[in-house]
C-alpha cells in the first residue's frame, strides 16, 4: 500500500512519531535519535496538541508512536497522550520504551494508550516480579504488550558524510525508516520524513539549516498535496549526506557516555556502511536489520554468541529508536 488522498487527507498505511522527550535515562550506543547528546529536553503538551490537530486536517496515520529519547521521562505524558488521542489523527497509540521506569507507570497512563512496545538492553532489563505486574496492567487495560530484545545496533550516521552521491541516493531509496517503517516525525511545528532528519542537524556543526528537510505543517488548502508530493519525492534529504540509513556496520549493542559517544561516527560514510547489507536492501527492501529479536531465548544465544545469523528478511520494525 502506497501513500494516497482519501477525504482530502494523506493516508499513509504506517504511522507517524512524536518524539517527547530528547533525552534519555540510558545512552545507547549510535541511538539513531542521538538522544545521549541531547540535554534535559521535553515537548510542550501545548505544542504537541496543536501540530497534531493541525496535522490531521490533512494527513490520517495508522497509528501515532510516542517515544524519545525516553518518553516516560515526561511529567505531563498522560496529558500528551490524551492530546494525541483527541487530534483524531490515528486510532492507535503506541509508547516505544526502554522500560526502566514503566513499573513506575499509573493507571492513567496504562488507561491512555493501545500498544507499549519495550526495547530490551542487555543488563537494562525489566526485573521478572516487576514484568509480572506490567503485564497485568497491560491486560486490564487491553493494552498490546510488545518486547523487542536487541542484541545489535547499527552504525546510524558519519561525522564526515560523504561527498559520493551516488550512494547518498542508495542509502536514501533503501532507508527502511524512511520507506518501510515511514517513520515520519512530527516536531516543532513541522513534518520531517524521518527522525534522523530532525536530530542530525541539530548535533552537526556544518549544517546550516536544522528545517531544510522539512515541511511546515499548515491549514491552507494545498497542504496536503504538498505533503502527499514530499512523501513520495525520490530526492535524499540533506540530512542523508551523513545518515546511514539503514545500511550502518553491525555493532554489539553497548552505552556510552555523553562524552564519547560520537567518537565512534567520526569516519566517512564509507567506512560505516555495511556494502553487503546494502546490497540485499536494493533486492529485499525489507531485510531483518539483525539488531533485535522477538524472543528472550534467541535473545540470549546472540549475546553469548552462540546464534546464528538472522534472517534475511523480515517486515518487523527492528530499528533502533532513541529509546
Amino acid at each position: 500500500m502506497t501513500y494516497h488522498i482519501e477525504n482530502g487527507r494523506v493516508v499513509t498505511p504506517e504511522g507517524c512519531e512524536l518524539n517527547v522527550a530528547h533525552h534519555c535515562n540510558l545512552g545507547c550506543a549510535s541511538c539513531s535519535h542521538l538522544s545521549p547528546v541531547f540535554t534535559r529536553s521535553f515537548v510542550a503538551p501545548e505544542t504537541a496538541a496543536h501540530d497534531l490537530s493541525l496535522l490531521a486536517k490533512s494527513f490520517r496515520a495508522q497509528f501515532v508512536k510516542v517515544l524519545g529519547g525516553e518518553p516516560l521521562l515526561h511529567r505531563e505524558l498522560v496529558t500528551i497522550l490524551g492530546s494525541v488521542r483527541a487530534s483524531g489523527i490515528a486510532p492507535r497509540i503506541v509508547v516505544c520504551t526502554n522500560g526502566v521506569l514503566l513499573p513506575r507507570m499509573r493507571e492513567d497512563f496504562w488507561a491512555a494508550v493501545d500498544e507499549v512496545e519495550i526495547s530490551v538492553y542487555p543488563g537494562k532489563e525489566i526485573p521478572e516480579e516487576k514484568m509480572a505486574r506490567i503485564r497485568e496492567l497491560a491486560a486490564d487495560h487491553g493494552v498490546t504488550l510488545t518486547l523487542l530484545h536487541y542484541s545489535h545496533f547499527r552504525y546510524s550516521y558519519s561525522e564526515f558524510g560523504t561527498g559520493d552521491e551516488r550512494l547518498v541516493r542508495r542509502i536514501y531509496s533503501t532507508c527502511q525508516i524512511a520507506h518501510v517503517w515511514r517513520c515520519h516525525t512530527v516536531f516543532e511545528g513541522h513534518f520531517f520524513k524521518c527522525p534522523q532528519s530532525v536530530f542530525l542537524p541539530r548535533v552537526l556543526d556544518d549544517v546550516a539549516d536544522p528545517w531544510e528537510d522539512a515541511l511546515e505543517i499548515t491549514d491552507d488548502p494545498g497542504f496536503a498535496d504538498r505533503l502527499l508530493a514530499y512523501l513520495r519525492s525520490p530526492e535524499p534529504l540533506r540530512a542523508c549526506r551523513n545518515c546511514l540509513g539503514s545500511a550502518g556496520r553491525l555493532m554489539p549493542h553497548e552505552q556510552r557516555t555523553r562524552r564519547d559517544f560520537r567518537l565512534p561516527q567520526r569516519h566517512p560514510t564509507e567506512d560505516l556502511t555495511d556494502r553487503a547489507f546494502l546490497e540485499l536492501l536494493d533486492r529485499t527492501p525489507d531485510a531483518d536489520d539483525g539488531c533485535a529479536v522477538d524472543s528472550a531465548t534467541e535473545w540470549r544465544s546472540r549475546l553469548s554468541g552462540t546464534a546464528a545469523g538472522p534472517a534475511s528478511a523480515s517486515t518487523t520494525h527492528h530499528t533502533p529508536e532513541g529509546t
